[in-house]
């Protein structure tokens, strides 16, 4: 998930065999007491392909991040940022060595691979906590192993299977299946991600009905044959079968560049067997303090 980039900084041998070495700090000069904050490549799910040619992340598949130090900590810890549901987007805009990436603007399978890799290099790749079961509702221990995630991107055997179609701009033409109808998707980033939660708490405040299935359809849809017009693809999401959403949005799943963040759960208190995801939320950095 990721590469290291430290040896010259942290003045370790690159040809060191001794693991510890590779933190070892050099010593401090002319009476200065700080820390040589180590960094880390860390791989992008999308490989920078889903990027405009503007983007600092286009065609670039590794991105760099610092080590978090107890600044991170403190902002993960800060009430205000909590509040707010900032202190993650935070953190990592303070460790991004990239100052010209914006949390904002990457992709919500490359922003989530850098919090899993911020957690693993800053405690450890052993994720100890207590999860639910779906079955039978008692809650147990899991371990989960950070760095067992594997990099999941769109094949090009699962695009021809379903005749999906990649365009120039990053999005895919998904046809639905018995229909004239071919649908454009994008792919979703942190920004879009605040759109939802924005539209939910809204929603919410003034005892609005959900409309999570519609919501999530009007920011991924981008064209139906061809046509962009707002009013026009809001009607045409409106009067979807269901099925045939219910497919969109399986496919759309499939075709996210993103991490692999399932692990097969077995309960120890009842016969449920299934798959669990990883939860990233502050708790994933504070689950044992």
């Amino acid at each position: 998930m990721s590469v290291r980039s430290n040896e010259n900084r942290l003045g370790v041998a690159p040809n060191s065999t001794e693991e510890n070495k590779e933190l070892k700090q050099p010593a401090p000069e002319g009476g200065t007491l700080k820390f040589i904050t180590p960094t880390e490549f860390v791989e992008l799910p999308s490989k920078g392909q889903f990027y405009s040619p503007e983007h600092p992340l286009f065609n670039q598949e590794l991105v760099e991040i610092k080590h978090m130090t107890t600044k991170e900590e403190d902002i993960l810890t800060s009430v205000a940022l909590l509040k707010k549901g900032m202190a993650l987007d935070r953190m990592l805009e303070s460790i991004i060595v990239d100052k010209r990436i914006k949390v904002d603007d990457l992709l919500l399978g490359d922003k989530n691979a850098l919090i899993i890799a911020a957690r693993a290099h800053g405690y450890g790749a052993t994720y100890d906590t207590t999860v639910t079961c779906s079955k039978c509702s008692e809650s147990q221990e899991y371990s989960f192993d950070l760095n067992s995630f594997q990099i999941q991107f769109p094949t090009k055997e699962f695009m021809t299977e379903y005749e999906i179609q990649r365009t120039e701009t990053g999005t895919f033409l998904v046809p639905l299946l018995k229909t004239q109808y071919v649908v454009e998707v994008r792919l979703l980033s942190g920004n879009d991600e605040k759109s939802i939660a924005a539209t939910q708490e809204h929603k919410k405040k003034r005892n609005f009905p959900e409309t999570p299935a519609t919501d999530f359809l009007r920011l991924i849809v981008v064209s139906v044959n061809n046509i962009r017009d707002a009013a026009s693809l809001n009607e045409f999401i409106n009067t979807l079968p269901a099925l045939h959403g219910r497919y969109i949005k399986r496919t759309y799943e499939k075709l996210i560049p993103s991490l692999d963040m399932k692990h097969f759960f077995s309960c120890s208190v009842c016969d449920y067997e299934g798959a669990l995801e990883v939860p990233l939320n502050t708790d994933f950095f504070w689950f044992n303090t």
